[in-house]
């Protein structure tokens, strides 16, 4: 045990001098973005929900100093509330792909969508994808289109706006580590030539390594750290650039990194599966410690070995006090030498030094025990509000229908569906904030049996209303019916069926 903590803890100093080495190098910064290819890029801008500052965004990107005929611009509307006019004019050149589903297909299909749309356009040669609560400067694609040169695939540096407003303790901590590691980890390691795990709310990507990488799966953190492992696979690190930037309001900031106990996880499946010196690096990695657990490694190392003497390791060599001494100095000086190289404000250093904390904190209020004492405790100690509703619902294969029944149930607000059919029940697995959600869950499962309920919801001529519930199960019926005036309003639910039922029509993935 102690020589696998030593072995542990002497990789990972190695591995953080070697950083702090390459950042004492002084990499000049490229102020002549002069390159003699002029790359055709396709900007792809997700939105979703409100429309925030889409509209702000795509003047920026109107105006950029690029050659405006060696870029096209795509807005992807996933159901987007109330999306601002500007975007729909002709006279802008915007492609508006603009998609109205139940509910918001996500950035994965719908980046997937666009991708599979233009994969053979000629003379494409990279993606730049945005999601719409970021800001660019002017020069943003002509800076793009020179470290295209140079990386296949990297990510812009986000800088937060408005970080002097007032923030929760914990927020700062996660803001000043977020920095740091951008700052100071990914830069050293783009410039060792190592990769970094893909932020996918802004990245740039050559369209031959997307076409052979394959199809997005963006689903959350832990679905872009293996992304970033089928690219390590074919040899190509992800580069951070924080030469192009983008911008982001402060309350947008989000934590892209995995817990542990997730990145443990994609470290044991997929350790065996490395085949060159990229991916091997980017999967060991995933092990990397905080300084908590540097501390308390060398605290117990440099404990033993002047109690008891030294560290036998592998029958090689010993290790003693002063020797593990020196070396807990030289991450100190190596640690010390990275917060230059950070950007970090002084004041924030505290809230730096308080993320091993944090994390700490995290881990054990995630451990499955407490987790589940936490849980029980919160339940028991507060009543519950059951709401439920029955309805009579038609189910077919397609050849023949069968009358079923459905159980809306609304717990504290979190919604669950039961399904009854011959005295045989289903409910639905998960807690959802609405309804419609929670029905979705339930059409999918009966779709692995080759079934399908013919409800409003699933029909192709519902239109959702968002009266500002949480259940929103209230909607509109847009079928042409005879006699029907244009203009008219047919209010329905959810659940309710009738003999023009037709299924809706799903967009197809990648």
């Amino acid at each position: 045990m102690l020589t696998l903590i030593y072995l542990y803890i002497t990789i990972f100093t190695v591995y953080y001098i070697i950083l702090a080495v390459n950042s004492l190098k002084g990499h000049k910064k490229v102020r002549d973005k002069y390159t003699s290819k002029d790359s055709n890029l396709c900007v792809i801008v997700y939105a979703s929900g409100e429309a925030g500052s889409l509209e702000y965004l795509i003047r920026q990107l109107k105006k950029q100093t690029y050659d405006n005929q060696r870029y096209t611009i795509y807005v992807v509307l996933d159901k987007v509330e109330n999306p601002p006019e500007f975007i729909f004019q002709t006279d802008l050149g915007i492609n508006v792909v603009n998609i109205n589903n139940i509910e918001p297909i996500g950035k994965s299909q719908a980046y997937s969508i666009i991708a599979e749309k233009l994969s053979e356009v000629p003379n494409l040669n990279a993606y730049v994808f945005l999601d719409a609560n970021n800001y660019v400067d002017s020069d943003f694609l002509e800076n793009v289109n020179y470290y295209l040169t140079k990386y296949p695939v990297f990510m812009p540096a986000i800088n937060y706006i408005g970080e002097d407003t007032e923030m929760k303790f914990w927020d700062s901590v996660r803001v000043s580590y977020s920095r740091y590691v951008t700052n100071f980890i990914y830069n050293a390691r783009t410039h060792l030539g190592l990769t970094n795990l893909l932020n996918t709310d802004v990245f740039v990507i050559e369209r031959d390594l997307l076409n052979r990488i394959g199809s997005f799966d963006f689903r959350d953190k832990i679905s872009e750290a293996n992304y970033t492992l089928k690219l390590a696979l074919e040899g190509v690190p992800v580069a951070s650039v924080d030469e192009v930037k983008v911008y982001r309001a402060i309350e947008n900031y989000d934590l892209r990194i995995p817990s542990l106990s997730k990145r443990i996880n994609i470290f044991w499946h997929n350790w065996t599966k490395a085949k060159n010196i990229i991916s091997f690096e980017y999967v060991s990695s995933l092990l990397i410690p905080n300084w908590l657990v540097c501390i308390l490694c060398y605290a117990f190392l440099l404990s033993h070995t002047y109690h008891f003497g030294g560290l036998k390791i592998l029958g090689l060599f010993t290790a003693g006090y002063y020797g593990i001494l020196v070396m807990a100095v030289m991450l100190a000086l190596a640690f010390s030498i990275s917060l230059f190289h950070a950007g970090i404000y002084s004041k924030a250093y505290f809230y730096l030094f308080s993320y091993p904390l944090y994390s700490i904190g995290h881990i054990i209020k995630n451990f499955p025990p407490i987790r589940s004492v936490i849980g029980f405790m919160h339940n028991k100690n507060r009543k519950h509000q059951i709401e439920k509703m029955s309805a009579d619902i038609i189910v077919t294969d397609g050849t023949r229908d069968y009358s079923c029944k459905i159980e809306l149930i609304s717990d504290d607000g979190l919604a669950k569906v039961k399904f009854i059919n011959n005295g045989k029940v289903y409910i639905t697995k998960n807690n959802h904030l609405r309804m419609v959600d929670a029905i979705k869950e339930l059409s999918q499962k009966l779709s692995d049996f080759g079934l399908s309920m013919k409800i409003c919801h699933s029909c192709k001529y519902f239109q959702q209303v968002i009266d500002g519930s949480t259940n929103m199960v209230q909607g509109n019926c847009n079928c042409p019916l005879s006699g029907r005036v244009e203009g008219d309003i047919i209010p329905t639910l959810i659940w309710n069926t009738c003999p023009n039922f037709e299924k809706q029509n799903v967009v197809n993935l990648f």
